[in-house]
């Protein structure tokens, strides 16, 4: 009995790591686009002699007050935004344009389920996304957060 409940102890635990891992997965394909499928079609097996890998994201250096570098492609700023709030209006653009300039990936939430001029995109907030980021915060836009795209770490 004891060889049975070791053995489907271990096949459990493989199990869940498997699963954890394909999670993980999913969640980097939400933070990197170019991971996501684009097309309707089901992703190609490893097997698929015409399979190609995604390229390596290469890294994006950038030099903080204290010295230290960081890699911005580690990292995305995720706005919560809203299409007729006025400081989104004078916030956004700005952020659009330092993001081009420097180098760093936003992804835009739009809590009244509309976008502005600089993100007519934005995704609207669903409610697992609202009580991740503002668990014990107001909510009011704009608002970012720094968000580690390996560890998931955020920082408001």
């Amino acid at each position: 009995m004891n060889l049975r409940h070791t053995v489907f102890t271990v096949a459990l635990m493989t199990l869940s790591l498997a699963t954890q891992a394909s999670t993980m997965d999913e969640i980097k394909s939400l933070w990197h686009p170019q991971g996501a499928r684009t097309s309707g079609s089901l992703p190609t097996s490893p097997e698929d002699p015409e399979a190609k890998p995604l390229p390596a994201k290469q890294p994006v250096w950038y030099r903080l007050s204290n010295g230290r570098q960081v890699n911005l492609a580690d990292w995305k700023v995720v706005l919560f935004m809203q299409g007729h709030c006025p400081y989104c209006h004078q916030f956004d653009p700005v952020l659009k344009s330092l993001s081009a300039r420097v180098g760093f990936g936003v992804m835009a939430y739009t809590i009244d389920g509309q976008g502005d001029a600089s993100f007519p995109d934005a995704l609207p907030a669903p409610p697992e996304v609202m009580k991740t980021f503002f668990p014990n915060l107001p909510v009011a836009t704009p608002t970012t957060f720094l968000v580690n795209v390996n560890t998931l770490e955020a920082l408001p």
